[in-house]
């Protein structure tokens, strides 16, 4: 495992998450029940990225990261004109990676709540649709200030250096198997086609 790792934030990000400059983290060669810990560095770089708002650099075909500022944005995103435009970068961020992810800075207390976003269930119903479709995770954080920000920024840092782990990471006990490669990943088998195949 490396000991300091560049994050890439893309040159559209708006306002840039806050990352920590260290980052303890679980000794990956190590069970986790020892609880050891050791310490990466953490630079960071803006540069267009092609999907996503963050990454790793050298590991962008692991783990994407695309950042939601609001509800109110991501409503928009899936209820709007803007939805096309949403599906596409979906699809370009489900396409580039291994782990996929959508960041989305707030709650479903704040869609709720929200007067701008009437039936926000809908919204909320039509997102997780296309997340599904894509297999794409979706984390919800609360932002009310800066110390939340900051919390979100070491959320996505710890998020980018662990998905290094995942595709190479041995099993460390038959409990504990290895997480899969990007090459044994293939998307699920419609039964009535295998049936088919089978009878000819």
């Amino acid at each position: 495992m490396h000991r300091e790792y560049t994050i890439i934030t893309d040159t559209r990000e708006q306002t840039p998450l806050p990352f920590p400059s260290h980052l303890p983290l679980l000794d990956p060669n190590r069970t986790a029940q020892a609880r050891t810990s050791l310490t990466v560095k953490l630079g960071g770089r803006t540069q267009k990225l092609d999907a996503g708002d963050y990454a790793l650099e050298g590991y962008e075909r692991i783990c994407l990261v695309e950042r939601k500022g609001s509800i109110r944005e991501l409503a928009k995103n899936c209820l709007t004109a803007d939805r096309t435009r949403f599906i596409a970068a979906l699809d370009r961020l489900r396409a580039a990676c291994l782990h996929p992810y959508v960041l989305v800075e707030g709650t479903l207390t704040d869609m709720a709540q929200d007067p701008s976003i009437p039936d926000w269930w809908t919204a909320l119903d039509s997102l997780q649709r296309l997340l599904l479709e894509r297999n794409i995770g979706l984390i919800l954080l609360p932002n009310k200030g800066a110390i939340q920000r900051r919390m979100i920024g070491e959320w996505v840092a710890r998020l980018l250096v662990n998905s290094t782990l995942c595709p190479i990471l041995p099993a460390i006990t038959p409990e504990e198997p290895s997480c899969p490669t990007m090459s044994s990943l293939s998307p699920p088998t419609d039964p009535s086609t295998s049936q088919q195949k089978a009878q000819t």
